[in-house]
């Protein structure tokens, strides 16, 4: 059992230090994205202040307020975008032939799939995303506390388990269908609008849907929520909210898990 840990281990260790090594080869593609997403997420924030300050806040939710659960969600994006990136692309890696490499491999193929590839430019997603949220937890004096520490640190585990399911979900998809870029890309903006935003903005049926069937507002809001002191909306729920995002999300890893390998019995090579 160890030592088919300890093997385990070294193949991710070794799959990491392969895929760092890549993606230093091209030094101004990093620096290309070192410009790009911090201007992304910055005008951002800048877009929230300007429509706090020009208009009136979002149902009760003032600048400070929003940057918080803006950061949060950034937060959870960037680890998320280091360690589950090849998610988005599955249908590619059918369509490519690039799967099949997986199965041949005497290992666990959602394991490969998993740690085949660690993003180290997805750091870049981390950093603005983490200076955000300090500032965010600054402006509505965040107690750093050690069950707030705690309960934060389990918030971002469950919010990246929760975007990772979404995408294992998605991407399983492809081995039906071979294609599904435009429903990752609808989920990507999907999970911006419903984590950048207080989901009681929305209509009852929205919140609804993004808390029982498709829980993303695990991901930023209930958190933010529960840390703030703030009104969840129309959907009540018992308990500590900001714990129900690890617990939440572990079971929608488990079931997205089990969708993928029911994905794969019916998977036919679509590569050359």
């Amino acid at each position: 059992m160890m030592s088919s840990i300890r093997h385990y281990v070294s193949v991710a260790s070794c799959f990491a230090r392969l895929a760092v090594q890549r993606q230093l080869e091209y030094p101004l593609f990093l620096f290309s994205w070192l410009l790009m997403i911090p201007i992304q997420y910055f005008s951002g924030i800048w877009m929230l202040k300007i429509i706090v300050d020009r208009f009136q806040p979002l149902n009760g939710w003032d600048f400070p307020e929003l940057t918080f659960l803006y950061g949060l969600a950034l937060v959870s994006h960037g680890i998320f975008v280091v360690f589950f990136i090849n998610t988005w692309h599955i249908d590619n890696m059918v369509i490519n032939g690039g799967f099949d490499r997986l199965l041949l491999r005497p290992m666990n193929v959602f394991f490969q799939l998993v740690t085949s590839y660690v993003n180290f430019i997805g750091l870049i997603d981390c950093i603005p995303g983490i200076i955000i949220f300090l500032y965010g937890c600054q402006l509505v004096g965040f107690e750093w506390s050690f069950f707030n520490i705690v309960k934060l640190v389990l918030v971002l585990l469950g919010g990246v388990l929760l975007r990772a399911a979404l995408f294992i979900s998605l991407g399983t998809i492809a081995f039906w269908t071979k294609r599904n870029g435009s429903m990752v890309g609808f989920a990507l903006s999907m999970l911006e609008r419903a984590t950048m935003y207080p989901l009681s903005i929305y209509p009852f049926v929205l919140q609804a849907l993004f808390t029982f069937l498709i829980p993303i507002g695990f991901i930023s809001f209930y958190p933010a929520v529960e840390f703030l002191g703030k009104d969840s909306g129309m959907v009540q729920l018992p308990f500590s909210l900001a714990l129900w995002t690890p617990i939440i999300g572990l079971a929608c890893f488990l079931l997205a898990h089990w969708i993928f390998r029911i994905g794969m019995k019916n998977y036919e090579s679509a590569g050359s």
